[in-house]
């Protein structure tokens, strides 16, 4: 008797937190679809099947934290001396060797952070300066200058 393979359905798997995504996370959903055109009756024009595309723009100058009140982990890109980039490393390295084997280069910046901002009254950025990074992070985005 023969075997039969039956087809498992396909796993999906969970979507993944903001800081466990990567710029190919990024790009791929970039591509995804975000409407389905309708199917058209008559393949000879393009001209009748007009998608209308939302417009994505941000307008409004609330951070993720002011809204939802927890942390949220982004990506950010920093210019760092080859020093210091090694002293974070071996720092993380001697940590490890330690006995935290899981401490990370992240933990090591989030503690330095806390202790560079410890004591230090810090002025919040005035929202128009709020408005014009958020603007520029989206023309970035988009590949569109200036």
């Amino acid at each position: 008797m023969a075997k039969s393979f039956k087809k498992a359905p396909a796993a999906t798997e969970p979507p993944k937190r903001v800081s466990e995504k990567d710029i190919f996370d990024f790009l791929d959903e970039d591509r995804k679809p975000t409407t389905t055109p309708p199917p058209a009756e008559d393949n000879t024009s393009n001209t009748r099947n007009t998608i209308s595309v939302e417009d994505t723009t941000v307008t409004d100058d609330t951070s993720v934290t002011a809204v939802t009140n927890e942390e949220v982990d982004v990506r950010q890109t920093f210019v760092l001396g080859q020093r210091y980039l090694d002293r974070l490393k071996d720092y993380v390295h001697t940590r490890r060797v330690q006995g935290q084997y899981e401490y990370t280069q992240k933990q090591a910046l989030h503690d330095a952070l806390d202790k560079l901002f410890e004591g230090v009254d810090i002025t919040e950025r005035p929202a128009h300066i709020r408005q014009q990074e958020e603007s520029r992070k989206q023309r970035i985005r988009r590949g569109i200058s200036k």
